[in-house]
């Protein structure tokens, strides 16, 4: 179930706009009262920073192109096994408190399937993150390979947001929101990987890889 409106071109994306206003309203009150007025003003520059949403445009138009659906760090890029038997190559992006919060879709692909798994806000670093984290898992379908996106909030998220929308998602469309954790891609074991571990990567513009061409058409 998606718990979002559909996705929006502001500033500021509109998952902060309550915390944004609070801090606002704070900082008019320390301003009124002489009160610690520069440390509360860095609060509210602070919180328009950590919900700001830029835009992005890749330059990459190839269909068989994946760009990165989270801004922060390159975690993990390994062979698993899933639930089903099968293999795929798992890769992970881990966001930090600073980065952009928007979620991206990493190719144009469509949204058949969202499962959620209650679980505790809790540290991204943390060994038990993976088992006890609240995430959400979706089951994408593109024209090229199946994959799968699976988004873990971290300690500072008070939720996942997914956007609502009818139909496909184009590449590096806004899919959703997520201020602290991280996105796991789980793809088909013969994609072109372009990234290696502890690479900074940007939501919408930076490559991770590539499809598979399957026959001569595809190219």
């Amino acid at each position: 179930m998606r718990n979002g409106s559909y996705t929006s071109t502001h500033i500021i994306a509109k998952e902060g706009w309550n915390q944004v206003v609070f801090t606002f309203m704070v900082f008019l009150l320390a301003y009124a009262l002489s009160f610690w007025t520069w440390i509360f003003f860095a609060l509210f520059i602070g919180t328009l920073y950590s919900y700001r949403n830029p835009e992005r445009i890749s330059e990459e138009d190839d269909g068989h192109c994946l760009v990165a659906p989270l801004d922060g760090a390159i975690t993990d890029i390994s062979k698993v096994s899933l639930s089903d038997g099968s293999e795929s190559l798992r890769i992970v992006i881990r966001k930090s408190f600073w980065d952009v919060g928007v979620l991206r879709a990493p190719l144009s692909m469509e949204i058949l399937e969202v499962k959620k798994r209650f679980g505790l806000f809790m540290n991204a670093t943390s060994p038990l993150f993976s088992t006890l984290c609240e995430r959400k898992g979706l089951t994408c379908k593109s024209t090229f390979a199946p994959l799968k996106m699976v988004i873990s909030a971290g300690l500072w998220s008070q939720k996942i947001t997914l956007f609502s929308k009818v139909g496909a998602f184009k590449a590096g469309e806004r899919i959703g929101f997520l201020r602290y954790g991280e996105v796991a891609l789980f793809l088909p074991l013969d994609t072109r990987i372009k990234v290696s571990l502890n690479d900074d990567v940007k939501a919408g513009t930076s490559i991770l890889g590539y499809l598979a061409y399957k026959d001569k058409h595809d190219r």
